[in-house]
Order: structure tokens, then sequence, then C-alpha cells
């Protein structure tokens, strides 16, 4: 399925929107939240995982906890990672 960004004219927004209606009837167009969707990227923006200072935030956290002396082995590394990937994005790694 193709996604186009368009701009419309104020005076034409009435029928253009008319038509856009008649084809979401007929199952030929599909309405997408812009808020939900990342066009750039072309996939649903839920499954963005953060932002620049999120990913900060959380190295800064994991910093801490390791200089705290708060290791985790590789095992329950992996099995942490497994589980994100799985609950987090639905994927299997």
């Amino acid at each position: 399925m193709q996604t186009m960004n368009l701009k419309i004219e104020d005076s034409f927004f009435p029928q253009f929107k008319e038509m856009v209606e008649n084809f979401v009837k007929d199952n030929k167009v599909e309405v997408i939240d812009d808020s939900e969707y990342n066009f750039e990227n072309n996939y649903p923006q839920k499954v963005v995982i953060g932002s620049i200072e999120e990913v900060r935030q959380r190295v800064y956290e994991a910093e801490k906890r390791i200089g705290a002396g708060d290791f985790i082995t590789e095992e329950e590394y992996e099995t942490q990672t497994d589980r994100f990937f799985s609950e987090e994005l639905g994927i299997q790694r």
C-alpha cells in the first residue's frame, strides 16, 4: 500500500473530502491518523522505541547501576532482551 501527503487548497477541500470519503466507503483508500504514523520511515509510530533523550536517560540510569555494582550476567541480559523484544515489539529475536 502506498502513502502520500497532500496540501489541498481550502476552496477545493470540501469536494476533495467527499471524494476521499467515497473511496474510503469502497475500501480503496484508508485514512491514517498522522499522530500514529511515521511517514518518513513508513511505519506506525507505536513501534518507535524512544527519543534520543529517552535513550540518554536509560543509558545514564544503566551507568549509575553499574557504578553501584548492580550487574547482571550475560544469560540474564539475553533473557531480559528476548522478553523486551517479545513483549514490547512483538517479535522473536
